[in-house]
């Protein structure tokens, strides 16, 4: 578990894509809704680059990759019928990436107060991390719905680190997408891109020079390295 009294600061992590590889429920569900709409299934690679920015974006890049109607009219009735299937079976096939017990282990153990921030709603976010066997190492967990706001917005950060006791210019956020590159601008804090999620591509497109990390075991030494330079 975390350190208690940790003194060197925050790191705050998104879930999926960083954390834990949840692509295959994730097309699962929304394969089963596209089925009930007359429209036929998306592959898990084509699933994997829709992924980002929340359920209401998954489906709305869903409908759209198989040119059907993507309105928010549309989002809004199909969202109750995704999260119903979705909640039903989040953690079957979700894991986490190689190496993420271990080296959240090294951080927490090298005096690093660890978080989540992401835009996954809380209940399902605290299941999967409960599932995965990660709770244990997080000081607070803020979901999609956990603040009113969502990333890019930097409340859910800046909450996540106001529970975590940390100011912004000693924490670091780490994610795969530039809604955390962009709240992690915008709250005052350091970034880390994994170069192996679901939105690096996009995330590579930031304008802002990105430090990745290729593996989550190379996180410690990437930390690291921003403290060094910013010390």
């Amino acid at each position: 578990m975390s350190v208690p009294g940790a003194t060197r600061g925050a790191l705050v992590f998104d879930l999926d894509g960083t954390l834990v590889d949840s692509a295959a429920d994730l097309c699962a569900s929304l394969n089963r809704v596209l089925a009930a709409e007359g429209l036929p299934p998306l592959d898990l690679e084509t699933v994997t680059t829709l992924i980002g920015d929340g359920v209401q974006a998954l489906l709305a890049r869903a409908l759209a990759a198989r040119g059907a109607d993507p309105r928010p009219a549309r989002i809004e009735r199909l969202l109750p019928r995704f999260m119903e299937d979705y909640r039903a079976q989040c953690t079957r096939l979700t894991r986490p990436y190689p190496g993420v017990p271990e080296t959240l282990a090294a951080l927490s153990t090298a005096g690093w107060r660890l978080g989540v921030c992401t835009n996954k709603p809380i209940e399902l976010s605290l299941a999967i991390l409960e599932a995965c066997e990660l709770t244990s190492w997080f000081g607070a967990v803020i979901g999609g719905d956990s603040t009113p706001a969502r990333k890019p917005d930097p409340l859910p950060l800046l909450t996540t680190l106001e529970r975590l006791n940390c100011r912004s210019r000693k924490a670091v956020m780490v994610g795969d997408d530039f809604p955390d590159a962009a709240a992690a601008q915008s709250a005052g804090t350091a970034f880390i891109g994994v170069a192996y999620g679901y939105g690096a591509n996009r995330l590579r497109a930031w304008p802002a020079p990105v430090l990745f990390a290729e593996r989550f075991v190379e996180l410690p030494e990437r930390v690291e390295r921003l403290v060094e330079t910013s010390a």
